[in-house]
This record gives C-alpha cells, sequence and structure tokens, in this order.
C-alpha cells in the first residue's frame, strides 16, 4: 500500500495545524506559570520553548498518523472531518453529537469544579485558584490549547492505540474490538494521564490530598472524554473538552 493511501491526509494536516498552533498559543500561560521555576533552574526561555516545540511536533506527528490509521481497524473515527475531507453531507447526527459535546463540556465543567473549589478545599487550597492566576487572556489561549492536544494525545493516540491493542489480543464476532477491551482503555489511559500530571508537580507530591485530587480530577475528565471519543468520535471529545477548558480556565477561574 502506497503511503498515500494509509491515512486520509486532508485530515491529517488539518489536525497538525491545528495542533501545532493551540501549541503556540499555550506559550504565554506556561511562561507567566512557570518564569519563577525556569529562574531558579537558570534554563535558557528560547532553547527552552524551541525543545518543547520540537518535541511537541515530532509527538503531534506521531499521534494523528497513528489516531487515523489505527483508528480506521478499530471503528474509532472522524466522522465530521471524514465528511468534508470527502465533499460530503455531514453525518445526520452532526446537530446532535455538537449538541451532546457542549453539553457534557458544561455538565463536566460544573462538576469539577465543585469537586475542586467545595469539596477538597475542605483541605487544602482549590486548584483552580493557582492554575487561573494568569491573565485572562493567557488562560483563554491555554484552554485551546488544553482542548485540542489533549483529546490529539490522549485520546487519538494512546486510547486508539490501547483500543487496538486489545483488539488484537480479543475481538467480537464482527471483529470490533470489545467493550471491555476499550472501557479499559480509556480508564487506563485517564489514571496514566492523572498519574503524570501529578508527577510534573514533584514538590508537592507529599501531599496526599493534592495527589488524590489530581488523580479524581483527571481522572473524570479522562473517561468523559474517552467515552466521547469512543461513542461519537474525536470531534466531540475535542468539543467537550474545549467547552469544560474555556469554563474552567476563563469563566470559573475569572469568578473565582
Amino acid at each position: 500500500m502506497r503511503i498515500r493511501e494509509l491515512v486520509d491526509w486532508n485530515i491529517y494536516w488539518f489536525l497538525f495545524v491545528l495542533g501545532e498552533l493551540s501549541f503556540l498559543a499555550s506559550f504565554p500561560y506556561s511562561i507567566t506559570m512557570s518564569k519563577e521555576f525556569l529562574y531558579d533552574l537558570g534554563v535558557s526561555l528560547p532553547s527552552l520553548l524551541a525543545t518543547q516545540f520540537i518535541r511537541s511536533t515530532v509527538i503531534l506527528m506521531i499521534a494523528i498518523f497513528t489516531g487515523l490509521y489505527l483508528g480506521k481497524k478499530v471503528g474509532l473515527e472522524t466522522p465530521i472531518l471524514s465528511s468534508l475531507s470527502e465533499k460530503k453531507e455531514f453525518p445526520s447526527e452532526t446537530t446532535s453529537i455538537v449538541k451532546l459535546s457542549i453539553l457534557m463540556g458544561l455538565f463536566l465543567s460544573i462538576v469539577l469544579f465543585v469537586l475542586d473549589y467545595f469539596v477538597f478545599s475542605m483541605f487544602t487550597e482549590p486548584l483552580i485558584t493557582f492554575l487561573t492566576t494568569p491573565p485572562l487572556w493567557q488562560r483563554l489561549l491555554y484552554s485551546i490549547y488544553a482542548g485540542i492536544v489533549e483529546e490529539i494525545v490522549l485520546r487519538f493516540l494512546l486510547v486508539t492505540l490501547l483500543v487496538w491493542i486489545s483488539w488484537k489480543i480479543r475481538k467480537t464476532a464482527d471483529g470490533q474490538p470489545t467493550k471491555t477491551g476499550v472501557l479499559i482503555s480509556i480508564v487506563l489511559i485517564s489514571l496514566i494521564y492523572a498519574i503524570g500530571y501529578l508527577v510534573s508537580y514533584s514538590p508537592l507530591l507529599m501531599d496526599q490530598i493534592l495527589a488524590l485530587r489530581f488523580v479524581v480530577l483527571n481522572g473524570i475528565a479522562g473517561m468523559v472524554m474517552g467515552w466521547l471519543y469512543w461513542k461519537k468520535g474525536l470531534e466531540a471529545s475535542l468539543l467537550a473538552n474545549l467547552t469544560a477548558s474555556f469554563m474552567l480556565f476563563v469563566v470559573f477561574g475569572s469568578f473565582f
């Protein structure tokens, strides 16, 4: 099979450009949040940003190719983007997918905010007050990055890869991944990401409440996005994550 037949390159380059622009949009927020840490390390900011951008580019290239190539084997799709690429009419359920995704994103943001601000805050300072310290415009740009890049890497790459591995091990009578395999993949990636996010704040690891907060909040978010990706496609999880990120970083962060 020729390389141009392996994946839909229209979708590939669209997601790649979207991911690259989103990553660039995250720079102001990231610099504000880590400038004291960088100062203590004595790291050159331009060299660090260049390194991160190169690493992000490589990860995006691998993630998008994997999602498109393996996704079509296991039924994990990009229905709306595929229709655009093939110049077909949108799927009949496009409107319902958009509505469901936005509603799920709104509901998820409320659940996460309540858990963080009203439940875990009984033991330690709300995480949202730390994450929303940069200016509004930086938080807005970062919410775009979080909503897009997280889904491309976590769902499109990692969940797809684990589902494909489970499919290779065991499949249904009609050749599809088993529900158990898909659910295990979604839960595993959600927990791995939550733990990885926690490790990135290694100076705070001794705080058990903070550790539990990271695992619970990121775990819930990951499982919701994973379910949407499985049932409705990548566009659904992207839109839900964008909605939830906007609500948390911009709306709730501005009021609280």
